[in-house]
């Protein structure tokens, strides 16, 4: 993000200093003698090539200024705009030793200073740069230079990372100059120091009221970037996710542009809203690819999505390119442990181990890296017990036990290779490692989840007996164990999750029934009874367990949430819309920005949508777009607006709705359904009155359809016969950019030329005519026409010579109408004299 700055400091270095140096070299005394003029001229045409960037002609001129007046009063002048040319053109030691051989002269020691200053930053000398800075701020306040002086003396702090100092410096300058075109960037310099002094909360203060004082900086998407990053770091992922959304859906720069859709997926990713999250990674890789951007954190955070949702191989994908095209990476140890994990999960063991055989030997021996070298080795051993090189992996977990230096990982080795053994089918060798487990570490924080371990391995053998005793020793031995309750709510949950609701809701209720009133799981345990009831379609049932939920579990926020939004689908289900739109309503009331506020917007759009209340249903599509612009609806709800406004004959609004839709691999048939239905509205014979306030509102609004609007105008202006609006609207569908029209150019002037033809303006159209051949591509089939319109003007008029010279051109074209144009020049030859 620091480069994006960079740029832009050195954009905004050229406008200020220009504008300084225009004001400084013409406020100078207008007293030159006449024999100076030529003196003058010679600067004066530098001076403008500098300004236009044309560095290396500008120096030549300053040299043939020296070389014609070698004692020119321009001297200083000429010197300080040759060390500026070498600036501009990175010869920073050529532009140092002009600038430093200046000090010397009293004229324009504040220029110099500044440009001192400016080369000494530029070689990351700050302690010299500073001095400059300092020097011309102290003895030249009153100085054009000295609100430059400030900003560049804040970049010096900013660039070492004195934050504070860079603040203070930023705030001298807006306060001495709040009117200069420096101060707006000074004042995002300042939340910039904010964010970089990990002050999120104030950084995000800063930039809404950054936003709203420069409506119309360009740095809007930087703005928003930095309010999404704050969020992000205090966890706010949810209020994270719209200014990241904003900021790319804003930006300029491609960069901020990829870091914003990159962030987003790590939002969502952070939520997990995996749809969501994939949806961004996606969108984040094909920008990088279309615009030649290539970034680490983009295959980092797809191969995270993918290993979250089983999607192993494209998991696997992501974290190979990170490591062949990122080996420098910050992520490359993440990669190389990802890497070597989803081998294992794809049952790949002998390149798992290899992987984590490498990564191993790659890691630093450092006490930062000591997490991913324990996993790594887990894993290891994993590899070699999957592989069925028991030896091996016992020999791994034994390694990881006896260097260890506390009794928990000592502990973990064995109960992995329990797991390990459980996982693999093999559960009597589960059971022995949980034994031994049990037998050895009596003292062990992890005896409860042996006992549970082993309990389980024995249901899935289908000893219930045994697996019953070994619970009931879990509940003996352990009865403040957090895995008490998991055996039987882990069973309801498992139907849940694979559908089969009526067995589900049998487990779960059993399980209620088992539990205290204060139970820790008794609110997720009714949740769950309430879904399973709705999902059976017993939705007056539902409604009665999900305002239970409600009243007897206050503090349960997100499940609240969840529990309105079932109850008003239920009563929408059950017939009672009145009820559901009411509950709909107060949804999005009370929690405005949550997920459930989306959801139920979309109930109430449909809803109005359906009963053809089409201004209420624009309004609650337009609050869900706006309330959630990184809504993966989005481009759903549009066309739903655009379908609204269309039914209302409001064609530019609909237009302006269909036109927001995104072409993106999801959507693509609905891309296309938009485009038919832009395409439908422009084909519409709108009543004249109003279809020239239509067509003109699209033109204001749409200007990739101005071209089109244009014509469509001037067909109404024909209908009414005013046609000097026709000829005009023509003209002004010319000059407009082609944007999503199919019209070109050569055609728009043939309707202005056919147009002065009907109109009897014969020179006119001849002229207009001209302009096909004579602008646009020659072999077209408008200029074919456009020549014979020409002879033909021609001959009418008895002026056969021109017109046997537009034949022959047509004739050289060799198209069907060429042996037309040959008859008519032999008919010439042989008739006319």
């Amino acid at each position: 993000f620091v480069n994006i700055s960079n740029y832009f400091y050195v954009d905004l270095l050229k406008i200020v200093i220009f504008f300084i140096i225009f004001n400084m070299m013409f406020s100078l005394s207008g007293s030159v003698v006449r024999a100076q003029e030529s003196e003058s001229e010679l600067f004066v045409v530098a001076q403008k090539a500098f300004e236009d960037g044309f560095y290396d002609v500008a120096m030549r001129y300053i040299t043939q200024l020296f070389d014609q007046y070698p004692h020119t009063n321009k001297y200083v002048q000429a010197k300080l705009l040759l060390g500026q040319c070498y600036f501009f053109k990175n010869q920073y030691l050529k532009a140092y030793d002009v600038f430093q051989k200046l000090l010397q002269y009293s004229d324009f020691q504040d220029a110099t200073l500044f440009w001192l200053g400016e080369t000494y930053l530029k070689g990351s000398d700050y302690k010299e740069a500073e001095k400059k800075y300092k020097q011309l701020i102290k003895v030249y306040p009153e100085s054009d230079y000295a609100p430059q002086g400030y900003y560049s003396l804040g970049w010096v702090y900013f660039e070492q990372g004195q934050f504070k100092k860079a603040e203070t410096i930023f705030k001298q300058l807006i306060r001495k100059y709040p009117l200069h075109q420096l101060t707006e960037d000074a004042m995002f310099k300042l939340g910039e120091a904010k964010y970089n002094m990990k002050e999120y909360e104030e950084t995000i203060q800063f930039f809404r009221n950054y936003v709203l004082r420069y409506s119309q900086s360009t740095r809007q998407a930087e703005s928003y970037f930095y309010i999404a990053e704050s969020y992000y770091y205090l966890e706010d992922y949810l209020s994270a996710v719209g200014y990241y959304a904003k900021s790319a859906e804003i930006a300029y720069d491609n960069k901020l542009a990829l870091m914003s859709k990159v962030s987003l997926g790590w939002c969502y990713l952070k939520l997990e809203k995996f749809t969501l999250a994939q949806k961004s990674f996606d969108e984040a890789y094909q920008f990088s690819q279309d615009q030649g951007i290539f970034s680490d954190d983009v295959f980092l955070g797809q191969a995270n999505l993918y290993a979250k949702t089983g999607e192993n191989k494209k998991a696997l994908k992501a974290y190979t390119q990170l490591i062949e095209q990122f080996p420098d990476s910050k992520r490359i140890f993440e990669a190389y442990l990802g890497q070597a994990n989803t081998y294992y999960l794809l049952k790949k063991y002998s390149y798992a181990i290899r992987s984590y055989q490498t990564l191993i030997d790659k890691l630093p021996k450092k006490s930062e890296y000591a997490e991913i070298l324990e996993k790594a080795q887990f894993g290891l051993a994993w590899s070699y017990l999957k592989a069925h090189k028991i030896d091996a992996s016992v020999k791994i977990f034994e390694d990881i036990k006896n260097s260890a230096d506390n009794d928990i990982v000592k502990i973990s080795a064995l109960t992995q290779i329990g797991d390990a053994y459980q996982d693999a089918g093999l559960l009597d060798k589960a059971i022995q490692i949980y034994d031994q487990i049990l037998k050895d570490y009596e003292e062990s924080p992890y005896l409860d989840y042996a006992q549970y371990r082993q309990g389980v391995a024995l249901l899935k053998m289908d000893k219930v007996d045994a697996a019953t005793l070994s619970f009931q020793s879990l509940q003996t031995n352990f009865p403040e164990s957090k895995y008490l309750n998991d055996i039987q709510y882990y069973l309801a949950v498992a139907y849940f999750k694979k559908g089969n609701w009526s067995v589900a809701q049998e487990k779960i209720k059993a399980f209620i029934a088992s539990i205290s009133k204060n139970h820790e799981f008794l609110a997720e345990s009714e949740y769950i009874l309430a879904l399973t009831t709705f999902n059976l379609n017993e939705y007056k049932k539902a409604i009665k367990l999900f305002q239970k939920i409600i009243k007897n579990h206050p503090n349960q926020s997100a499940m609240i949430k969840n529990a309105e939004m079932s109850i008003a689908k239920s009563y929408y289900k059950i017939g009672n819309k009145k009820e559901a739109l009411k509950r709909f309503k107060r949804i999005v009331i009370r929690w405005p920005t949550e997920e459930v506020a989306h959801e139920a917007l979309i109930w109430l759009g449909d809803y109005y949508l359906e009963s053809s209340d089409f201004d209420t249903a624009i309004l609650y599509y337009t609050q869900l777009v706006n309330t959630f612009p990184g809504s993966d609806k989005r481009n759903e709800i549009y066309f739903e607006i655009g379908q609204a406004y269309q039914a209302k004959k409001e064609y530019d609004k609909a237009i302006y709705a269909f036109k927001n839709i995104k072409n993106t691999p999801k959507d693509t048939h609905l891309y296309a359904k938009a485009k038919l239905r832009i395409a439908e509205i422009f084909s519409k014979k709108l009543n004249p009155d109003s279809a020239i306030e239509t067509y003109q509102n699209i033109i204001d609004t749409s200007p990739e359809f101005r071209r089109d609007a244009y014509v469509k105008m001037a067909e109404v202006y024909k209908t009414a016969e005013n046609y000097d609006k026709v000829i005009e609207s023509y003209q002004n569908a010319l000059k407009a950019k082609k944007g999503m029209s199919d019209i070109e150019g050569d055609q728009l002037q043939f309707l202005i030329g056919d147009m002065y033809e009907f109109l009897n303006k014969r020179n006119q159209a001849i002229e207009a005519y001209f302009r096909i051949p004579y602008m646009y591509t020659e072999n077209s089939p408008w200029t074919i026409k456009a020549y014979l319109r020409i002879a033909r003007l021609f001959e009418d008029d008895d002026n056969f010579k021109k017109a046997k010279m537009v034949y022959q051109k047509i004739v050289k074209l060799n198209s069907v109408e060429s042996k037309f144009a040959q008859e008519r020049i032999e008919w010439i030859e042989d008739n006319i004299k």
